[in-house]
């Protein structure tokens, strides 16, 4: 979630307590349909940020596990298979399937490249188990492959799933802000007699606009051995006093 955003939802839920702290005051507003329209708004929206987090959340995990799979197909499959090919099998166009892909390839041909290799492997399958590897070791390339496949695809819905929220999230914020300045209106005419009170409910409304770092920075000057500014002038050496003594 962007600062802005954190802000605007910050505002709203401040808003949402005003109204419920004050509700003997505002006894009309609360029981508007804009006010709940507002609870309706706020509950959604921790639903999109909560699917955007998540989101997120899955959408690094796929890519982690991305790379956990794609390495262990290079490594643990292809690898073997390109070099007992290379050193058992005749050196005839058959075994260029067996060949390591060069460089980084994508991860689609890189998976073409695997079952394309499992293919070319299984009638020579006796070698190769001969060499050492396990009997069932196409199958286990072919799932290998397989599985860095569905990790794309699991990390492309973690995307657009997040995607939807972010965008989820936009609209509804705008919509709060619309149903805050709804409540602005009923919420002056009903504490047109509380001065105190309506000077806190303007405090409220207030998205507050300062960054995260921003905020810091205000706390820290305000703390304890906080820090002088470098703003402030130091004295500097006293100039000798024209009645000092002069040594003999």
């Amino acid at each position: 979630m962007q600062t802005n955003q954190g802000n605007m939802l910050q505002s709203l839920r401040t808003v949402q307590a005003f109204l419920e702290e004050n509700a003997a005051e505002l006894t009309d507003v609360v029981n508007t349909g804009a006010r709940q329209r507002l609870d309706d708004a706020i509950a959604e929206l921790s639903v999109h940020v909560s699917d955007q987090t998540g989101s997120a959340l899955a959408s690094q995990g796929a890519t982690l596990k991305q790379y956990t799979l794609r390495r262990a197909l290079l490594r643990d499959h292809m690898a073997p298979i390109s070099r007992i090919a290379r050193s058992d099998l005749p050196q005839t166009p058959e075994i260029e399937p067996f060949k390591m892909p060069r460089g980084r390839p994508t991860t689609e041909k890189l998976c073409a490249a695997a079952f394309g290799m499992a293919k070319a492997a299984t009638p020579f399958a006796g070698v190769f188990i001969a060499a050492g590897l396990p009997t069932d070791f196409v199958a286990r390339l072919e799932a290998a492959a397989s599985a860095l496949v569905d990790s794309v695809s699991d990390r492309a819905q973690s995307r657009g799933k997040r995607s939807g929220a972010t965008k989820g999230l936009k609209s509804q914020l705008a919509g709060g802000r619309k149903i805050v300045h709804i409540l602005d209106a009923f919420v002056k005419s009903a504490l047109k007699d509380d001065p105190a009170l309506l000077a806190n409910w303007y405090a409220v409304k207030r998205v507050r606009k300062f960054t995260g770092r921003t905020a810091a920075t205000s706390l820290t000057s305000t703390l304890p051995g906080a820090p002088i500014s470098s703003t402030l002038s130091v004295p500097g050496p006293v100039a000798p006093s024209s009645t000092a003594i002069a040594t003999p």
